[in-house]
């Protein structure tokens, strides 16, 4: 891996990957929807999925393609901001698609971010890849990216997709909307707090995506996930240690959520428990395995 082209370079788990794999000497180009873009000790390419549209020369050289792109997930479930969501994902990959096709040089490895909102949501079953997808709005999401991503392996590229659960990262996503209420020592329980939360530590799954590229035998579908996942009361529990603060308040009920966020509140209420085994068996190792520890390292820095 010498040349990578990154979709959704400059998101939380982009700028991770990218740092991660300039210390291993790798030449990092983005992919950016805004034009005249640029980027630190990145080579950026302009991009508009919406027109299935790439600059010309993006794919020149590359061997891998990391595809992370897609709309916030975390905003008001309106209709428009519904069909972003959805568009964005299909979309942005049948550009990739387009533009590999019509490439003389094809990328081998095509690593794709997927959602664990691919399996539905239930408090005692553990899911394994091969589970059925949720029929409601994030499955139906996830299962369309993921057949649009599963046609780009016609092109003769090896295709790893990483269902990913939540990552932890104190700047943004679920972690980074729940610390301000434990700041002040207000935080407590979502729902019946009885929700599997399988959380990841935001290096570990930038090294998941690098293992995914430099692993020959990995293919399809793939849970991206720590091994000890907890419950949200445990979550809350373990955040309010790292914080050093207290935890006693009662759960936000769940028609008060569903009040405040609208549908957006299924993925704070979601519960999805996840088997790792096929990461283990593909012989990735966790930098950060306990929630605790890896919650003081992602606030500590």
């Amino acid at each position: 891996m010498k040349k990578v082209l990154i979709s959704g370079g400059s998101g939380l788990v982009g700028k991770t990957l990218t740092e991660l794999l300039k210390k291993q000497g790798v030449e990092v180009h983005w992919l950016s929807t805004r034009k005249g873009a640029s980027a630190e000790g990145v080579t950026v390419h302009f991009w508009n999925p919406k027109s299935l549209e790439i600059e010309k020369g993006a794919l020149q050289g590359i061997d891998t393609i990391f595809h992370l792109a897609g709309a916030n997930v975390a905003q008001r479930w309106t209709e428009k901001n519904k069909r972003d969501i959805m568009d964005s994902r299909v979309m942005g990959t049948q550009t990739l698609y387009k533009a590999i096709a019509e490439s003389d040089q094809k990328p081998s490895r095509f690593i794709s971010a997927s959602a664990v909102g691919y399996y539905p949501s239930d408090y005692e079953k553990f899911y394994t890849e091969d589970a059925s997808p949720a029929t409601d709005f994030l499955g139906s999401v996830v299962t369309e990216w993921e057949r649009e991503v599963d046609r780009i392996s016609s092109l003769g590229s090896r295709v790893v997709k990483l269902r990913i659960g939540i990552v932890l990262d104190k700047s943004g996503g679920a972690l980074g909307q729940m610390i301000p209420a434990f700041k002040f020592g207000v935080g407590s329980p979502l729902g019946s707090g009885k929700q599997w939360m399988p959380w990841i530590h935001m290096e570990d799954l930038a090294r998941m995506f690098i293992h995914a590229a430099k692993t020959d035998e990995m293919t399809g579908a793939y849970n991206a996930a720590a091994e000890n996942q907890v419950r949200n009361r445990e979550f809350g529990r373990c955040l309010a240690v790292a914080m050093r603060k207290p935890y006693f308040f009662p759960a936000v009920p769940a028609f008060a959520l569903k009040l405040l966020l609208g549908q957006m509140a299924q993925i704070a209420l979601m519960s999805t428990h996840i088997s790792v085994d096929r990461m283990k068996e593909a012989g990735f190792e966790w930098k950060h395995p306990e929630l605790i520890a890896a919650l003081k390292d992602v606030l500590g820095k």
